[in-house]
């Protein structure tokens, strides 16, 4: 039994689980594992350079985030209120297209949409779950076949909000129990400590995390916005436990690289096989062709790393050249770019189109050359979020804990899928 320790559990305790798991559990680590015995030295590479034994899944190289999937009010109105909550028919086209491509790591959060993110990623599980079964004995075609192999490896990364308020065990295991249900799973692959940033000590959750691995309902924990010390104090007191630490997912991409603090991340990560997840590949349009000094001037990371505009024309011109090398988007690159430093680039669609220019950077028909990789090495803004204040950090981690309840009491009462959200 889960204690109740707090108000949320009475709102939102946990239930039983009322489907079958769809993902593959057992591939996670292996995956994960995986993702660093990648060699890039022969060109870019979209297997491993290990071939994966028979059975076995290759390392991921994109992930496809969620955090614009919520279905709430606030969603609609805050969250996304220049182009409104994403249609159900849309993110069904997302997620079936990116599963056909061979995508197989899905991000997504208890926080996104106070858990309707979730339940909608978990509405397409069992959508796509009921086909895989029903094109299995009924067709032979290799589409149908391709479609379920590629079904039966997906990954499922979802997060616990370290909310101040939040302060046990239970409450750790309650969220766990909570995600589950929302995505109709009995066992979450990868859970991650969506922050650092708590009055309890990093060591305390990661017990937490191997306590629900004992109990099933976690495969391996991962980490979110955790600096070099963390990774390590994370690592070491997963091994004191008993729960891999398979992941780190940080902001990375061409504004953050460089800074002293993303590589020393970067060394620890590869020193004790962590993969990296890299969020904001494309910096929100900043590193894509459609960026202009209008939407410039309302650019959210633009704002928060305190990158003018004349200090990104530099490295966007760098980006240019090479797109227009090999006839991609700068978009693309910047996502090559990424894979080919043993990251696996995080990106958010809203459009098919998105997912489809996405897609475009697992593409082995053309590659980044070292000397193009150098330049845009040279190019990179060296703006790491790890050196900003504390404060702010946690500061974002209450307010975001605020919305989460706020998104979570609407869902609850009745008013978690607004109008455009279902069509």
């Amino acid at each position: 039994l889960v204690p109740y320790h707090t108000t949320e559990h009475f709102l939102f305790p946990p239930s039983p689980l009322l489907h079958p798991p769809f993902v593959n559990q057992s591939i996670t680590t292996m995956s994960f594992r995986r993702a660093f015995d990648r060699s890039f030295n022969d060109g870019l590479v979209a297997t491993d350079a290990k071939a994966p034994g028979k059975g076995e899944p290759a390392a991921p190289l994109l992930a496809i985030g969620t955090l614009q999937w919520g279905t709430t009010w606030f969603d609609e109105n805050v969250i996304n209120k220049r182009g409104g909550c994403m249609t159900e028919t849309t993110s069904r086209e997302i997620f079936q297209g990116a599963t056909k491509a061979g995508v197989q790591l899905w991000d997504t959060a208890e926080g996104y949409g106070g858990g309707t993110s979730e339940k909608r990623l978990g509405r397409l599980l069992q959508e796509q779950k009921k086909l895989s079964q029903n094109g299995k004995g009924a067709s032979h075609e290799g589409s149908t076949e391709n479609a379920t192999d590629n079904n039966s490896n997906i990954i499922i990364m979802t997060k616990f909000l370290p909310a101040a308020w939040r302060y046990s065990h239970g409450c750790f295991e309650s969220a766990v129990r909570g995600s589950c249900k929302r995505l109709g799973v009995d066992c979450i692959p990868v859970y991650l400590l969506h922050s650092p940033m708590h009055w309890r000590p990093l060591e305390f959750w990661v017990e937490a995390a191997a306590i629900c691995k004992r109990k099933g309902l976690i495969e391996a924990l991962g980490l979110s916005n955790c600096n070099a010390d963390q990774v390590e104090r994370a690592v070491k007191a997963g091994k004191e436990f008993g729960v891999d630490v398979v992941v780190n997912q940080v902001h990375y991409s061409l504004l953050s690289y460089g800074s002293e603090s993303l590589t020393k991340m970067q060394e620890a990560c590869v020193k004790n096989n962590v993969a990296i997840v890299g969020f904001s590949t494309i910096g929100q349009g900043l590193l894509t062709d459609k960026l202009t000094t209008e939407s410039f001037e309302g650019n959210r990371p633009a704002k928060m790393m305190h990158i003018g505009w004349d200090e990104l024309s530099p490295l966007r011109a760098t980006l240019k050249i090479i797109a227009d090398k090999h006839d991609v988007t700068m978009a693309r690159v910047a996502l090559k770019w990424c894979i080919q430093h043993n990251v696996i680039p995080l990106v958010g669609c809203r459009k098919p189109s998105q997912l489809e220019d996405s897609l475009g950077c697992l593409s082995d028909t053309w590659e980044i050359s070292d000397a193009d990789m150098k330049a845009l090495d040279e190019a990179a803004l060296n703006r790491s979020t790890f050196d900003g204040p504390k404060w702010r950090r946690s500061f974002f981690v209450t307010l975001f804990g605020v919305v989460m309840v706020v998104c979570r009491t609407m869902d609850f009462l009745g008013f978690g899928m607004v109008k455009t959200a279902s069509m």
